[in-house]
Order: structure tokens, then C-alpha cells, then sequence
């Protein structure tokens, strides 16, 4: 059973409102959606259901790809879109968002993040190393981080499953990763 909300498709873990509602069906087949698709709507439901907002069409990027079978869930998702101030708060709620700073006053969830992005140990300030994670899983179309970039991470992400988000001047970026 999927969520009528999201069209009928597969979930991310990040949208965990509906996990409890929602039985993955492990139909073994790869739903995939990316911004060269003649067909958009689909998409458009499931970005808007993800984020929190219908982005415009304008310069939105995107590849998700769903996977539910017998390996378990694989899911990797990638937006690149443009935003309002207005839209900000639905997504910080949809995807439960933290901005790096809170990791940096919260110890325990600094050890965490470090161990999680494989800095654990390593010299460095942390938003280094979290730019260092995002540019290496990130889409050809989505932009570098660097220090111009405000990073937020769902506040549960670990190796099974996070989501980052990097923003700046009205465009955001989203990745986000589910397997278990």
C-alpha cells in the first residue's frame, strides 16, 4: 500500500508522518524520476510532499530513485530547487532540520555528526568536513557547499539514513539517503 498524498509511489524514511501509516510494498522494482522526464506531475507530488512546498519548474533539478525488495529499502534522493523565505519553515518541519551550528553547541550530537561523516578524529572545523561529505555525494547538478552555504542535516541522520540540506540566496539543495 502507498500513501494517496504521494501519488501512489514509495516513501522516504525522511517523511516519517507517513511511514507509520504507509507499508512500503517490496515489489522489487526501481521507481525512478528525474527532470528530463516528459511526464512531470508525479514528481512535482512527491518533491512537494518531501520538502514541504511546490517548487517552481524554474531551474528545479532532480533524481529520485526508489527501491523496496529484497534487499530492503534503497532510497536516494536529489533536488535542487529554488525557494522563498515563506517556503523555509515548512521545509525545516517537513524534514525536521538542524542547522550545523546546533551541532557545534551540542556535544553528543557533534560526536555523532563527526563519527556519521567520517571526521571523527580528523583535524578540521566541522562544517569542513560536512562540506567534504556533501560535495562527495552529491549530484552532477546540484551545487558544491562551501562556506557561502548554511547546512542543515535531519535530526536523525546516521550511515542507515540522513538527509542534508545546503541553502543560500533562494536555492537549496536536498539529498537524502534510506536503506535498511
Amino acid at each position: 500500500m502507498t500513501c494517496r498524498s504521494c501519488a501512489g509511489v514509495p516513501l522516504n524514511s525522511n517523511m516519517s508522518r507517513h511511514r507509520k501509516a504507509t507499508v512500503r510494498p517490496y515489489d522489487s522494482v526501481d521507481y525512478q524520476y528525474t527532470n528530463n522526464d516528459r511526464d512531470k506531475e508525479k514528481s512535482l507530488v512527491l518533491i512537494s510532499n518531501l520538502i514541504g512546498f511546490k517548487p517552481p519548474l524554474e531551474q528545479l533539478r532532480y533524481a529520485l530513485n526508489f527501491y523496496a525488495g529484497g534487499t530492503g529499502v534503497d532510497d536516494r534522493l536529489a533536488i535542487r530547487c529554488q525557494f522563498s523565505q515563506a517556503d523555509w519553515p515548512s521545509v525545516v518541519q517537513r524534514l525536521r532540520l538542524q542547522h550545523l551550528q546546533e551541532a557545534i553547541g551540542n556535544a553528543d550530537w557533534e560526536e555523532e555528526l563527526r563519527w556519521f561523516i567520517e571526521a571523527e578524529g580528523k583535524d578540521g572545523a566541522l562544517d569542513e568536513h560536512c562540506h567534504r561529505f556533501i560535495n562527495s555525494n552529491k549530484h552532477d547538478f546540484q551545487d558544491g557547499a562551501s562556506e557561502k552555504w548554511e547546512v542543515f542535516f535531519s535530526h536523525e541522520s546516521d550511515v542507515n539514513t540522513w538527509c542534508v540540506v545546503w541553502r543560500t540566496n533562494g536555492c537549496m539543495n536536498y539529498l537524502s539517503f534510506d536503506h535498511g
